[in-house]
């Protein structure tokens, strides 16, 4: 199985000791995605856009080291990778703060301005040389809007060959008006086979947490898994009353609870469970094993002082 994560990729700034870490969700997920996908015949891709500077070649070679494939990547000289400071206040929440948003991945889809050639994503997805594709509404968002056409057209032709797309509806502010995603994410939902949600994404898309399963059942999406947190409605007597209609589209529906620490664990943990449940999915395995291996790679993960875990750390997943 094949596998092409498209996003961004951050250069993150902390008040660690380690002053700069390269992170970003979306290759993040890839990473995990690809050391669990070792054993379970899964190969990862990254398709991104990034500079010709001494970061972006490092975040290259971190990716490479991880054995994941960059190939589809492009190069702008005039671009940089994306930056993320992470500011920890006294009671130990974490607040993202994000700069360029003109940075190189929006230019991914570009045939005039920065590059005449067609991007290598668009070639590859063409020739079917991928089973499946990851998106993020991050990912989605960042683009310029020829760009966001670009990559409809080109789902809508993978789909039609077989091709499986991935989704999760993380929302960024400074990247799009709640207007925009709403208009846009319903462009991507007839594409979408597994969506992973979260519900306060959903409440600042949206302006509430209410239709989600009809939403997402009216097409062909396959499984919806909800993140839901104590501080919000409970979810699952929504589910409840919805379980009839959702079981005649054929979509599965699975409720797992938000970790609630501080906004990067939140993250390291969604980028853990994707990658854990994804891993058992594609490789054929039930959504109980699914679920529960993710599970368990967020615990390793949250139970780790660094945002990645070294490979040593998880080798009995692998």
């Amino acid at each position: 199985m094949r596998i092409v994560f498209f996003g961004e990729a951050l250069v993150e700034i902390n008040h660690s000791t380690k002053f700069s870490t390269y992170g970003g969700d979306i290759p993040n997920i890839a990473l995990y995605l690809a050391r669990l996908g070792q054993s379970r015949s899964i190969s990862v891709s990254y398709a991104t856009a990034v500079g010709t500077d001494k970061l972006s070649l490092s975040l290259l070679a971190r990716w490479q080291q991880e054995k994941i494939d960059t190939s589809l990547v492009r190069y702008f000289s005039t671009k940089f990778p994306d930056l993320c400071y992470i500011e920890t206040d006294r009671e130990g929440m974490c607040y993202r703060h994000f700069w360029n948003k003109d940075n190189a991945a929006r230019y991914y889809f570009a045939s005039s301005t920065l590059s005449p050639n067609t991007s290598p994503l668009e070639i590859a997805l063409h020739k079917y040389h991928y089973h499946a594709i990851y998106i993020s509404a991050v990912s989605f968002g960042l683009l310029t809007e020829d760009a966001k056409a670009t990559l409809l057209v080109l789902l809508e032709k993978f789909k039609r060959k077989g091709g499986k797309v991935y989704f999760d509806n993380r929302y960024r502010a400074h990247l799009w008006t709640p207007q925009q995603a709403k208009y846009w994410i319903c462009q991507l939902l007839p594409y979408i086979d597994i969506a992973f949600i979260d519900l306060k994404d959903e409440q600042q898309i949206w302006g509430t947490d209410e239709h989600i399963i009809e939403r997402y059942s009216r097409f062909n999406c396959c499984e919806l898994i909800i993140k839901q947190y104590s501080s919000l409605n409970d979810f699952s007597s929504q589910c409840d009353k919805l379980n009839i209609s959702s079981r005649s589209s054929a979509m599965s529906i699975s409720l797992i609870q938000a970790v609630e620490r501080n906004q990067t664990s939140v993250h390291l943990a969604d980028n853990a469970f994707i990658a854990g449940y994804l891993a058992g999915r594609i490789s054929g395995k039930s959504l109980e094993h699914s679920l529960k291996l993710g599970k368990s790679l967020t615990a390793r993960v949250l139970n780790h002082p660094t945002a990645v875990i070294p490979a040593a750390a998880m080798r009995d997943m692998m």
